[in-house]
């Protein structure tokens, strides 16, 4: 087995030789199917295979609805047999026929015979509307007719109400109908609109030129690029208490709109995104310059195709009769590789293998794909900030998770069996705790009140002294102890006129720079704990301040 390599100098020669040898090779349609697919962020690497009885001599396989989006300088094609692969082109296909043609011209025929039963409807009705008119007029004139008896006038007008009652009768009929006639157009419409929508698109081909000594079946993979498809990271962040690890689920969205549907292929996804480019920047001098407009073209390098075939034995390369024996079949040799091709992957990934065979339709939706469930060793804390918001959130803290190969995505959040809300893991984080938040815990009851016994004024020296308290309690009402941390502030003076004192901080660490304090609490079960604290303001009695 080997791999042909050409040098540069023999590129011209052979691609003639593939010229002349495409316009006497026949031609031959291939039907593969999708086998694997690996999902990018951005992007998918499509395999596909097929097997076909190839003739002996020379022979143009045409590997037929594949994605337009592919790329063709993605190609890779490997084939088994005791053949030679001279060539590997790509092509689009812009005639391809609907599946649905012929449920496509029945609709335009149903719909055609519609309408002209609607247009014949229509025309009696007015016919109706035009007799109608035409006695209403004559009834008229005839009124106004003298010699007329009454017992004359009297038939005129019975004969006008007779005549107008079957002709209001009959446009009535002749409106249900064209009412049934416009609600059966409106359902073929729709259907006719639906099938329309269905038309294939233009698809991809894959021409592989094929030499082979024998008539031989052939088995081949192909594998290329297609855009039009991805994944986006999912979490379902499940914590049962505060006394267990986090249950972490990722999940994939995987969504497929590249025109041809993955039916129960080996899905992997990859944390990688080849469109982005895999190549290391490099910098250049830098000259400082006068300020003015740059201008820059950049410029992009697509590697070459890659077709693969590996090659025969060499005593069939070189041209000697060849017979298959029972030591040796020719569905087992490997294919040659006529033409160098090479594809770089500079990009290091995680992939995430799906045991089990996955369908992704190409319907542009996205498909949830359970990918792996982790136990996350957490602590959890809740905070109360009661000034803004007197509900305690809970947070866990976890470790570890950069182990895990996570990405950056969404994560429901579940607490006790319940949807908490949604939050956003932020894996890029150089921290090594990752902060989860878990909601709103209503299980813990804060209130924050204001002291009215300190809510003296005084003006000394022009003067005025305002004295301000709180004190804020924390109930834990659940069956095991909490710990909190319980945030508050006092304010800090904006000019030197304002003096702020703070007169009681409760335990409280205090940041002098924003004012906050800090007070970490353990509350036991079924019980409750209280913190305050005061501060007074000093100010210019004709300046007023909002002191709280």
């Amino acid at each position: 087995m080997f791999i042909h390599h050409m040098r540069r100098s023999t590129i011209a020669p052979v691609f003639a030789l593939i010229a002349s040898f495409t316009l006497s090779a026949k031609e031959q349609p291939v039907t593969s199917k999708v086998s694997a697919a690996k999902v990018f962020l951005s992007g998918a690497q499509v395999d596909r295979t097929a097997s076909a009885t190839i003739s002996s001599g020379s022979t143009t396989l045409i590997f037929t609805g594949l994605s337009q989006y592919l790329d063709p300088q993605s190609i890779q094609v490997n084939g088994k047999g005791g053949f030679s692969i001279l060539s590997v082109n790509h092509r689009i296909n812009y005639l391809s026929e609907s599946p649905k043609k012929k449920e496509i011209d029945d609709l335009e025929k149903r719909i055609t015979k519609l309408e002209k039963d609607r247009s014949y409807e229509k025309a009696m009705q007015d016919v109706w509307v035009n007799e109608e008119q035409l006695l209403n007029k004559n009834s008229s004139i005839g009124g106004q007719q003298n010699g007329l008896t009454a017992a004359q006038l009297t038939a005129v007008n019975d004969y006008v109400r007779t005549r107008l009652q079957v002709t209001k009768t009959n446009w009535l009929a002749q409106q249900e109908k064209l009412t049934d006639i416009d609600k059966d157009l409106n359902k073929l419409r729709s259907q006719l609109a639906q099938y329309q929508s269905e038309q294939p698109q233009p698809t991809s081909e894959i021409v592989v030129e094929i030499d082979a000594p024998v008539e031989v079946a052939a088995s081949f993979t192909l594998t290329y690029f297609v855009g039009n498809a991805g994944w986006t990271p999912a979490y379902d962040l499940r914590a049962k208490n505060t006394s267990d690890p986090i249950e972490l689920m990722m999940k994939a969205q995987v969504v497929n709109s590249t025109g041809e549907a993955w039916e129960k292929v080996d899905l992997s996804l990859s944390s990688g995104n080849p469109t982005l480019g895999g190549n290391m920047p490099t910098m250049s001098a830098w000259v400082l310059q006068q300020p003015y407009t740059l201008r820059t073209t950049s410029t992009r390098r697509k590697g070459r195709s890659m077709f693969e075939a590996q090659a025969a034995p060499p005593a069939m390369a070189d041209g000697a009769e060849l017979k298959e024996t029972e030591s040796m079949r020719y569905e087992d040799i490997d294919a040659k590789l006529e033409v160098e091709n090479t594809v770089v992957y500079n990009t290091t990934t995680v992939e995430f293998a799906i045991d089990a065979p996955f369908t992704v339709p190409a319907d542009g939706l996205a498909h949830t794909v359970a990918v792996k469930t982790h136990k996350v060793p957490a602590t959890y804390k809740h905070y109360v900030t009661p000034k803004l918001d007197k509900d305690a959130f809970l947070y866990a803290r976890t470790t570890g998770w950069e182990d895990l190969n996570l990405i950056p995505g969404q994560a429901n959040v579940f607490f006790e069996g319940t949807f908490v809300g949604q939050s956003y893991l932020n894996v890029q984080s150089t921290s090594d705790t990752l902060n989860v938040s878990l909601g709103r815990d209503k299980g813990v009851v804060v209130e924050r009140v204001r002291r009215k016994s300190t809510n003296d004024k005084a003006i000394i020296g022009g003067k005025r002294t305002i004295n301000v308290g709180f004190d804020i309690s924390v109930r834990n009402t659940k069956s095991s102890a909490i710990d909190i941390e319980v945030r508050d502030q006092h304010p800090l003076s904006p000019r030197s006129e304002i003096e702020v004192k703070l007169e009681e901080k409760g335990e409280a660490t205090v940041n002098e720079q924003t004012g906050q304090l800090t007070w970490d609490l353990r509350v036991e079960p079924k019980s409750t704990k209280k913190v305050g604290f005061a501060y007074s303001v000093k100010h210019p009695k004709d300046m007023p301040v909002v002191v709280e």
